[in-house]
């Protein structure tokens, strides 16, 4: 007991423990993710907001390069697309001579299906711009032949990745246009600093990620039909099927291998007529591994501290429990066993008045008041035992006689009170049952059905007192000649009928022969009366067909009539009435 205590006790001391562990890990857990939930949201809109701040400070170098492109692709139309132009005259060395001469990154000529068919930057050699998109190449299609130019605001080559500024010029009855590109970071460095560039595409996210801990990186792509392209950073594309489903607004969590988590969030550009379906995509990465292993070792620690301060109370409790509580325990439960064996005279000793010592009192009183009555108990018992064995043999008597009764009952039932052979009601009870068991054993099933020849005339001659001597003497004529298992009933008025278990009808002929001949050996005699009687038999089979021994007894009793009809004192079988 003492032990299963002490192991109960450490089981919840460690329980505790760990419960109180736990509930401040998670606790703490909880706490941290909404402080890095808002720290995304933080980030997310700062880096929106420097998006906007780079939008305005490049504004006016987007004005000055677009200008520069008009330029550019007006003269380049006269130079190249003239009345006799042939983009095969017109390879690669001389069109990098040109861009060159006219201040642009690469020169594209495009047929009117939107492929480029002549250009400087061999990876676009051949490349279809209708690709990028329907809408782009159903506004480029209507471009041709209009003498329209066009700039788009700033993209990122589908091939490089490179942001660049991108003009079209369509002269007008012509089925080519001219593109040209330029690099934008180039043209900043060139027209500003290098210093200048850095401030506008990297500082920003190094300030982001020192004043982060748990900040890895962001970056910040332009999606388009093909890829996610860096905006502002020199870091890989990926493609755009890689990208989770975005919302307008929010933040979408990716979790992934040893606690980095990326955050994804949405933000339309303004962007020109020649695009649309582009938008930026800012991702930040959240490095959580520190973070959580020092929510671990946290953990760890205040387990352990929890652990020695309950293990600390557990002894000291322990030690006061068992001086104070349990031995006094101990004596009680003692104390209780020896009066579970019957020693009511041990009165124990209290020496507190506490709720143990008044335990002990009424243990002491209870003890008393139970050796008391158990002394009553023993002399009622005794009285009460010699009480119920008197009883018992009145009951013993009673359940006798009524046993008695309810047989001679049922005997009556079911037995001819004259005869005292079974009755017509015991004989269709005792025929389903033997049918039940042919059914079930596959056995045959044969009845005699015979009546006393003249037995009218015996009664209207002789008196019925005399009739009913001839149905005792038959009764008791037929019984011998029968096997145990066979049935004899009195069905009625001088027709007695015997039910034959497991017999055909040949054996059924046989005993009923044998019956015969015992009745019509027989003398009758009575004080002044002596006569010898016979008996007509029917002999007849039950059918596995039939359901109950009724048709059956209506062949016997056909064929007994055929009996009665030729002469009396026969037996017949109903295959014979049958044949005849």
């Amino acid at each position: 007991m003492k032990r299963l205590l002490s192991l109960l006790i450490t089981l919840a001391v460690l329980g505790v423990g760990l419960i109180l562990s736990l509930t401040l890990f998670f606790v703490g857990k909880y706490e941290f993710e909404s402080q890095v939930e808002q720290q995304v949201g933080h980030v997310h809109q700062q880096v929106r907001e420097r998006f906007r701040v780079f939008d305005e400070l490049i504004a006016n170098d987007e004005r000055e390069l677009h200008k520069r492109a008009r330029r550019a692709l007006l003269r380049l139309s006269e130079v190249i697309l003239h009345e006799n132009f042939d983009p095969k005259d017109w390879d690669s060395e001389r069109l990098a001579q040109l861009s060159k001469d006219y201040g642009v990154d690469a020169i594209y000529i495009i047929d009117r299906d939107t492929r480029v068919v002549a250009t400087n930057f061999l990876p676009d050699m051949g490349f279809q711009l209708g690709t990028i998109s329907e809408a782009f190449e159903q506004h480029l299609k209507k471009m041709f032949g209009t003498g329209r130019l066009e700039i788009d605001r700033i993209n990122v080559s589908s091939k490089t990745g490179i942001l660049q500024v991108y003009a079209y010029y369509a002269p007008l009855n012509s089925d080519y246009m001219l593109e040209v590109s330029y690099d934008v970071k180039n043209f900043l460095s060139h027209s500003h600093s290098s210093r200048y560039v850095e401030f506008l595409f990297g500082d920003f996210f190094t300030e982001l990620e020192k004043t982060n801990p748990m900040l890895e990186k962001v970056d910040v792509y332009l999606v388009n039909n093909y890829a996610a392209f860096p905006f502002l950073q020199n870091t890989a594309p990926i493609n755009a099927s890689d990208l989770p489903s975005l919302p307008e607004k929010g933040v979408t969590t990716v979790n992934k291998e040893n606690h980095i988590v990326h955050h994804y969030s949405r933000a339309d550009l303004n962007r020109s007529t020649l695009h649309s379906a582009e938008y930026l995509v800012i991702r930040s990465t959240f490095n959580l591994t520190p973070i959580y292993s020092l929510m671990h070792k946290f953990l760890g620690i205040s387990l352990v501290i929890i652990l020695v301060v309950l293990g600390i109370a557990f002894f000291l409790l322990s030690f006061l429990f068992e001086k104070w509580i349990l031995r006094r325990i101990f004596r009680i439960i003692a104390a209780l066993e020896r009066s579970a064996e019957g020693d009511y005279a041990d009165q124990m000793i209290s020496d507190r008045k506490d709720e143990l010592g008044l335990i002990a009192d009424h243990i002491n009183s209870m003890n008393r008041r139970i050796a008391h009555r158990d002394v009553e108990l023993r002399e009622a018992r005794n009285t009460l035992e010699h009480r119920v064995e008197e009883r018992t043999r009145d009951l013993q008597l009673e359940v006798n006689a009524r046993k008695k009764a309810e047989e001679e009952l049922i005997k009556l039932a079911s037995t001819d009170p004259l005869t005292r052979v079974l009755n017509r009601r015991a004989f269709d009870q005792r025929s389903r049952e033997e049918i039940e068991r042919s059914h079930r054993y596959n056995r045959e099933l044969a009845i005699i059905l015979l009546d006393i020849d003249h037995f009218k005339q015996i009664n209207d001659q002789y008196g019925h007192q005399f009739g009913d001597k001839v149905l005792i003497d038959v009764a008791n004529l037929i019984g011998p000649s029968l096997r145990a298992a066979d049935c004899l009933c009195r069905h009625g008025g001088e027709e007695f009928i015997i039910l034959l278990p497991e017999t055909d009808e040949a054996t059924a002929l046989l005993i009923a022969e044998r019956v015969r001949k015992s009745i019509a050996q027989h003398k009758i005699t009575d004080r002044h009366d002596s006569l010898s009687i016979t008996a007509s038999f029917g002999v007849a089979v039950w059918r596995r067909e039939e359901g109950d021994i009724q048709p059956a007894v209506y062949r016997a009793d056909q064929a007994m009539y055929k009996a009665k009809n030729s002469g009396r004192n026969k037996v017949v079988a109903f295959t014979r009435v049958i044949q005849s």
